[in-house]
């Protein structure tokens, strides 16, 4: 498909325990960098370097030297793409992607979606060479760069006693999303009532807690799928959804396709 030219793809990671300091000039690309958790002092050119403790991302482009790093004996979750290519100068010429140097920060309010895109393009760079994922991995870049452009100028903080309970709730879900889950005794279990858990953890994620759920254990069945020869029952079973026909509606509306046709799609390609 010719419509997604023009990007090249220089490099790309998610490092969740990065230590490095990066004191350099870009060499003829851009990039995304996104400091999701931990502390970051940063500073462009000679400017003062500034102390940052919550998710933002800014956008590193050539010809100006950027220092980002953990300050000495802490770490801090690090995640970036770099790209160059004709495309890249349509979106700074659009103003989807803006090269503000007085501002360069931008504040992630959403931070869950806006890594869970993150790690989507990655996987996709990653097996790049495939048209299919090189035409998607231009979409989430560009996704990206709309959320960043998104982002409000104020927003209430989630008051942080909530949020060590969000985050190993959050955690929980990924990591066992076939569990019959009740987010009103989660709510209770925070002390707080129903609708302001879920206000908190849309805030959060980015996406309601029953959608949260569903992403999780659609992302269990995408991964049995390609990776094991499990018929989809059983599949459907083990991401925890128990009917299997409301399986197969639920990861068509995801994922555009039905979990047989997705399977014969791309399990060869892993």
């Amino acid at each position: 498909m010719k419509y997604f030219k023009g990007i090249s793809f220089i490099c790309c990671g998610d490092c969740p325990q990065y230590a490095s300091i990066q004191n350099r000039v870009f060499d003829g690309y851009y990039g995304i960098q996104y400091n999701h958790e931990g502390p970051m002092d940063f500073a462009v050119r000679d400017d003062p370097r500034r102390h940052v403790e919550v998710p933002c991302a800014f956008i590193s482009q050539p010809r100006l030297k950027f220092y980002y790093g953990a300050p000495p004996g802490k770490t801090r979750h690090h995640v970036f793409v770099c790209f160059k290519g004709p495309r890249a100068d349509k979106f700074i010429r659009d103003r989807l992607m803006v090269l503000d140097r007085r501002q360069p920060l931008i504040k992630i309010i959403n931070p869950e979606r806006f890594l869970y895109t993150f790690r989507e393009l990655i996987a996709k760079v990653g097996n790049s060479n495939h048209q299919g994922d090189y035409d998607r991995a231009v979409l989430l870049l560009e996704d990206l760069l709309l959320q960043m452009h998104e982002q409000p100028m104020d927003k209430p903080e989630i008051n942080s006693y909530f949020m060590p309970g969000l985050k190993k709730l959050k955690n929980a879900l990924m990591q066992d999303p076939q569990l019959k889950w009740d987010f009103m005794r989660e709510s209770s279990s925070l002390g707080i009532s129903y609708p302001h858990f879920r206000r908190i953890f849309r805030q959060y994620t980015g996406i309601s807690p029953m959608n949260y759920l569903i992403k999780c254990r659609l992302q269990v069945a995408e991964r049995l799928l390609l990776y094991s020869g499990d018929q989809i029952r059983s599949i459907s079973e083990k991401c925890g959804i128990a009917d299997e026909f409301y399986f197969s509606r639920l990861f068509k509306k995801y994922y555009k396709l039905s979990p047989n046709t997705y399977r014969k799609e791309f399990k060869s390609l892993h």
